[in-house]
C-alpha cells in the first residue's frame, strides 16, 4: 500500500528549482522569521528552492543572522550576496538573479510585509496558465497590508493611482515586489536593459 503526503506540489521531481531574493537592509530581527516561514511553506509544498539574502551592509547583524541561518539550513538552501553598503533595492534584486540557480525567481521582502504562504500559490498560478510573470497585488481579492502607516499606504496608493491613470499597464500593484518569472525570462531582460 502506498504512503499518504500532504504535500501539495511536484517542483522536485520534474527538475523546477525556485530562487527566492529576500534583499536585506536591517532585517536583524525578520530575517530568521522569514526563512523559517519560507522553509515551513516550500517543504510543505515539496519544491526544490535556495533563498538568496543580498544584505546592503545592514549595520544591526542582518548578515550574521543570516550566516546562523545557513549553519542551520545549510549553504545550498540559504545562499548569502551581501554587498558592502546600501545600494538600493532594484540593485539588490539585479545583483539576486545574478547568483540564482533556479528556473524560477521569486522576489519578495524581508521585512514580513509578504507572506511566504502565497508563493506556492504563485507557483500553481503560474503553472496553471504556463505565464512568465505572476504578480502579487495589494489592490485587489485577498490582497491587502498589514502594519503600514499612513504614509506609506497613502505613497503606494497614490503611485498605483497614477501609474493606472497615466499608463493604463493592465496591473494592479506596480508599486509591490512579490513577483515570480521565469529567471531565463529575468536575465533576458536584464541583458537588453543593461547596456
Amino acid at each position: 500500500m502506498g504512503e499518504v503526503s500532504d504535500k501539495e506540489g511536484d517542483g522536485a521531481e520534474n527538475g523546477e528549482k525556485y530562487s527566492i531574493l529576500l534583499p536585506t537592509y536591517n532585517e536583524h530581527d525578520n530575517l530568521a522569521i522569514i526563512v523559517w516561514l519560507i522553509v515551513k511553506y516550500m517543504e510543505k509544498s515539496d519544491y526544490d528552492y535556495e533563498i538568496i539574502v543580498i544584505d546592503d551592509g545592514s549595520p544591526d547583524g542582518t548578515l550574521e543572522v543570516g550566516k546562523q541561518l545557513q549553519e542551520i539550513y545549510g549553504s545550498e538552501k540559504i545562499v548569502l550576496r551581501p554587498r558592502e553598503k546600501k545600494l538600493g533595492l532594484g540593485t539588490a534584486y539585479i545583483h539576486g538573479i545574478k547568483h540564482a540557480t533556479g528556473n524560477f525567481i521569486v522576489i519578495m521582502d524581508a521585512d514580513l510585509s509578504h507572506h511566504p504562504k502565497f508563493i506556492p500559490e504563485f507557483i500553481k498560478k503560474q503553472k496553471s496558465g504556463n505565464f512568465d510573470v505572476v504578480s502579487g497585488t495589494r489592490y485587489i481579492g485577498t490582497g491587502g497590508v498589514f502594519g503600514w502607516d499612513f504614509r506609506r499606504k497613502l505613497v503606494s496608493r497614490g503611485a498605483n493611482f497614477l501609474t493606472q491613470l497615466l499608463l493604463r499597464p493592465g496591473a494592479s500593484d506596480l508599486t509591490g515586489s512579490f513577483r515570480s518569472a521565469v529567471c531565463s525570462l529575468t536575465r533576458s531582460v536584464l541583458a537588453e536593459t543593461s547596456d
